[in-house]
């Protein structure tokens, strides 16, 4: 994600961001007080993106949550941004592209996005009541940091091999299949 050179007549709030965002021709998001251009995903980054929809989608077959890839919205007092997958166990109004109670936010991590992913987004997307887990996969290495709720705390771990379980909601995936197609080992 760039980060473009602030300008004095930029959006402040994440209100002025979505009226200025929706007369924008490119896609950008809202992180920390700024607007931030995003840059397009690499072919690695693609991939693992599909790879995480494809699982999560999966292994939530048959429950009441729904996934959606990259596209969907967050938006908060403090944050608009737009995740590579997002969960949700709450009914789905299909008139808006926000997701208001997400249970599950996938970032892919590039080399532009991992200051913004694994610190100033968690900032702001640790404060959302529904959300369980905040998952970073990484697209260089077979890696994932995973946050999850326990009650008014977070917890923090990282995985590098065999498979990711989360508890809620219950769902289970292996690390390989992320990263399939894309030559990390």
């Amino acid at each position: 994600m760039a980060e473009a050179a602030f300008q004095d007549d930029w959006p402040r709030t994440v209100e002025e961001f979505e009226t200025w965002h929706a007369g924008q021709p490119e896609r950008w998001e809202f992180v920390s007080g700024r607007p931030r251009l995003m840059a397009p995903g690499s072919k690695p980054h693609t991939i693992i993106k599909g790879n995480v929809f494809a699982a999560l989608r999966t292994a939530l077959e048959g429950t009441s949550c729904h996934v959606f890839p990259d596209g969907v919205q967050i938006v908060t007092d403090e944050i608009s941004a737009i995740p590579d997958a997002v969960v949700t166990c709450a009914p789905v109004d299909l008139a808006t592209p926000v997701v208001a109670e997400p249970a599950i936010i996938v970032e892919v991590m590039s080399p532009s996005s991992e200051a913004d992913d694994t610190h100033r987004k968690w900032l702001s997307y640790r404060k959302i009541a529904s959300l369980k887990h905040y998952v970073v996969v990484a697209q260089d290495q077979r890696l994932v940091q995973i946050h999850s709720r326990a009650g008014d705390l977070w917890r923090e771990r990282f995985v590098s091999e065999g498979s990711i379980e989360l508890d809620d909601p219950p769902l289970r995936f292996e690390i390989a299949a992320l990263c399939a197609a894309t030559g990390v080992a």
